[in-house]
């Protein structure tokens, strides 16, 4: 089944890269959540597994609200209320998680992970859990964040313009959306 999905020249671009840890540095309104919620939705519609974190549950309910409603639209699909995942014909799934307490992402193995405005989470929510969840899989991350000094996020976002392998970093204001 074929959801039309609209992206923007600067989400193409983002999406189009090979990278496997893409770095979004944009601002408000740019498009992030919609391109995150899209790519977790491609791979579990391809049978993945895919994780959406956000830095708190209130937060997280960003990337729910149009998880939800495209869940909705594909026969077969099976949404959660009460774990906020998405189970996808074929067997993929997307899940909705809050990296408040970063142990409590440990375990699952992943294909894909959004780390919805990442620049405010701990980094042991990556490092220590997310991380290591996409090793066997060699699974993909997509860093979306408005900025917050030089933190975990501003390193990330630097081994992409350092043009670390795997690593890609992007910037745009809201302007581009």
């Amino acid at each position: 089944m074929k959801i039309e999905r609209r992206f923007h020249p600067a989400q193409v671009e983002i999406h189009s890269s090979p990278a496997r840890f893409r770095v979004v540095d944009a601002g408000r309104r740019f498009g992030k959540t919609r391109l995150g919620v899209w790519e977790c939705v491609e791979v579990a519609l391809a049978g993945g597994r895919a994780w959406w974190v956000a830095p708190s549950y209130p937060i997280s309910k960003v990337g729910w609200r149009p998880l939800r409603k495209i869940g909705r639209q594909i026969p077969g699909a099976q949404v959660n209320l009460s774990d906020t995942s998405v189970i996808f014909p074929g067997g993929g799934e997307v899940r909705v998680r809050s990296a408040d307490n970063p142990d409590s992402l440990r375990g699952d193995g992943l294909d894909f992970v959004v780390m919805d405005e990442c620049a405010f989470m701990k980094p042991g929510a990556w490092a220590e859990a997310l991380r290591p969840a996409l090793s066997d899989k060699l699974g993909r991350a997509l860093f979306i964040s408005t900025p917050r000094g030089r933190n975990w996020f501003w390193e990330l976002y630097q081994r992409g313009v350092r043009g670390e392998e795997g690593y890609q970093s992007f910037t745009f204001p809201t302007a581009s959306n």
